[in-house]
């Protein structure tokens, strides 16, 4: 009887981290891959579990059992791509060792996703859960804290839906009383709107934290940089795109003010359909300019700004239908409804069209002709 001692990483931590391509089956690779992820992260708890894994076995060994150690990992996307990537490693680990049984180690947090799938293809005798020891003092729980928010995965699951929700208070709670001060100013509205903007700021913050909203613009900046200096045809419909939002929501607050009416929710529509076309303009500047980099980089036509590009029409053209439907229902304006229904078709067209354009373009790409295929390779053609 043939034991495997099989370690599970569904979010890919050997890869993400340290850069390895599971599995890793045997305990020379397990060893391996242990070291590789404690010099990147010795505080994983993916370290702790293989590290379980091999102890495991190596207690089996000792026994006179005929065991075999393997650790298969998922994708950093965890879901359906992770979990498809696990059972395709199963597979070929199961394949590869041909067991009787199983003992199933995990650090305990994803056991329900993993447990059903290696069930159904091997028995499983066991399942150990690795736990990390921490001490119960209120300096190391802090610190337990700090190190969560410092993880990608973690931050990203905990800290949106929080500023979120913080955002559109403080928007919903401002926005009246922004559109208020701007009939009539009063230095009572503004001390009124400090809550609100209080809670948009720190909204914003936990956003732009979780993902590293400031690091990638110091990223974009020195882009920029490079950019200006080699001279990239990026550049002017870059400024072009930053023009157009700026005119945007100048032009969307000058819609709202000069309608003459204390309704605020048509003032926020007003506002949201000034403003939402110089977006998508700028959105297709910024897309253009990409494509016409592309090409003077690479000769090539790169189809998935195209795809891009009509993607932002149809998103312009739905979003106009929902404002103008929005105005039409609430009787604001006496759209004719045929009008709304042509804006809201046409962009579904559009986005159906960029899907097909995306689909056939991925499709030539993972088949190409022979013509293709020797113009890469540089071969001559018969």
């Amino acid at each position: 009887m043939k034991v495997l001692v099989l370690s599970v990483d569904r979010d890919d931590d050997f890869g993400s981290k340290a850069g390895l391509h599971s599995p890793f089956v045997g305990r020379t690779e397990n060893m391996e891959a242990a070291m590789a992820l404690g010099l990147k992260d010795p505080e994983d708890s993916d370290l702790n579990t293989i590290l379980a894994a091999i102890s495991i076995y190596e207690e089996m060994v000792k026994k006179g059992i005929d065991a075999e150690i393997a650790t298969i990992c998922g994708d950093v996307k965890v879901g359906y791509e992770s979990d498809l990537t696990l059972a395709t490693q199963l597979e070929n680990v199961l394949e590869v060792i041909k067991p009787d049984r199983v003992v199933l180690v995990s650090d305990g947090a994803e056991d329900e996703f993993i447990f059903p799938m290696v069930a159904s293809r091997v028995k499983v005798d066991s399942v150990r859960r690795v736990f990390v020891k921490q001490a119960p003092t209120v300096e190391g729980t802090y610190y337990i804290l700090m190190k969560m928010l410092q993880d990608d995965k973690v931050r990203r699951r905990i800290l949106p839906p929080i500023g979120l929700v913080l955002a559109v208070l403080g928007i919903f709670s401002l926005l009246p009383k922004l559109f208020q001060y701007m009939s009539s100013p009063s230095f009572g509205l503004i001390s009124e709107m400090g809550l609100g903007a209080l809670a948009i700021v720190l909204g914003v913050y936990l956003i732009f934290y979780a993902y590293k909203v400031g690091e990638r613009v110091s990223n974009s900046i020195m882009r920029a940089g490079r950019a200006i200096r080699s001279g990239s045809q990026m550049i002017p419909f870059a400024v072009l795109a930053i023009v157009f939002v700026i005119a945007g929501i100048v032009y969307g607050f000058d819609a709202a003010n000069s309608a003459q009416t204390s309704d605020i929710t048509l003032q926020i529509l007003l506002f949201l359909g000034s403003m939402l076309w110089l977006w998508m303009f700028a959105a297709f500047s910024y897309g253009t300019g990409k494509f016409v980099n592309q090409y003077f980089n690479t000769s090539k036509v790169h189809w998935s700004y195209m795809v891009t590009i009509l993607s932002v029409f149809a998103i312009g053209f739905i979003g106009q239908g929902a404002i103008d439907a929005t105005m039409y229902f609430l009787r604001y304006h006496l759209y004719n409804e045929w009008f709304v229904i042509i804006e809201i078709v046409s962009g579904f067209l559009l986005a159906s069209f960029a899907g097909l354009l995306n689909s056939s373009m991925r499709a030539k790409a993972a088949h190409p002709t022979e013509e293709e295929s020797a113009q890469e390779t540089g071969k001559p053609t018969d």
